[in-house]
């Protein structure tokens, strides 16, 4: 039970639910989740996201997920996001075959880049590439006082991964 964001095109949820493509409407993304209410069992529900026309929203094991339409009312963003509240193992988040929340910050930003992607370092728990953004919003890293280096980097993980619809796709 893996959720798989593909570059380019968008997710492929956990079989048997579908493939979600970038630029499907709201309806067509409704349509598509219907006949799987029984593996959605909070359903999927309207979201409020700032800026976007529509936002979608729906949990699997573990983690959130949440798909938006920003400037058109196309699907642009796919957001997971682990659940802290949820006791059951959470899916695995993959993008390019790496578990996005099963490493360190710092391995995955090698891992990123040993799959030949140029990923800066994470700064601030944060990683920011392209159309893919990861941030750690629980167990942040400490951000050291004004003037001050941190002596030694606590390990963290990321728990919130964002795909954008780039501009080349937009035009499809």
């Amino acid at each position: 039970m893996t959720i798989d964001l593909l570059p380019g095109l968008g997710v492929r949820l956990p079989a048997p639910l579908p493939e979600l493509h970038f630029g499907l409407t709201e309806a067509a993304v409704l349509a598509l989740l219907a006949p799987h209410g029984e593996l959605l069992p909070d359903g999927v529900h309207s979201t409020f996201v700032c800026g976007c026309r529509w936002s979608l929203g729906f949990r699997l094991p573990g983690v959130g997920v949440s798909l938006s339409a920003h400037d058109a009312d196309a699907l642009a963003d796919v957001r997971v996001g682990r659940n802290p509240h949820d006791d059951r193992p959470a899916c695995p988040v993959g993008y390019l075959g790496i578990d996005v929340f099963g490493w360190p910050a710092r391995e995955l930003a090698e891992a990123l880049r040993a799959e030949g992607l140029p990923v800066p370092d994470p700064v601030h728990g944060t990683l920011r590439h392209q159309e893919l953004y990861l941030d750690a919003s629980t167990g942040r890293p400490p951000r050291p006082g004004p003037g001050r280096k941190t002596r030694h980097e606590v390990p963290y993980h990321f728990d919130s991964v964002s795909l954008h619809r780039t501009a080349p796709e937009a035009a499809r």
